[in-house]
């Protein structure tokens, strides 16, 4: 159950009670189960359609650096967008090799 879910829950249950209203054990079971189906759609985890190709993120992480010097940041705070970077243009590459060598049937 979701912090919020739980919130609502317990301000119902809170609200019940201020009214002396008793619940049942059925109806508590109906209460908490209802609520136990409400967050299953927390669980779902979108899908992503768009694919960024590696030149993508190599360009915009590129432009991102040229931002953060710009911004007058430190080396230290550059290095994990250098790094990401580098590993785009390393996957770049090895896309790029790929295709040559089933293009010459290697």
């Amino acid at each position: 159950m979701s912090n919020t879910k739980a919130l609502q829950w317990a301000a119902e249950v809170d609200y019940s009670l201020a009214r002396n209203e008793i619940l049942t054990d059925d109806e508590i079971i109906k209460t908490v189960t209802a609520e136990d189906d409400d967050d299953d759609d927390d669980d779902v985890t979108p899908v992503n359609p768009i694919k960024i190709s590696h030149s993508e993120a190599v360009a915009v992480l590129n432009t991102s650096l040229q931002w953060a010097e710009e911004q007058n940041f430190e080396a230290h705070e550059n290095m994990p967008l250098r790094r990401l970077r580098d590993r785009a243009f390393e996957l770049k590459i090895g896309t790029s090799a790929q295709k040559i060598m089933i293009f010459f049937g290697h």
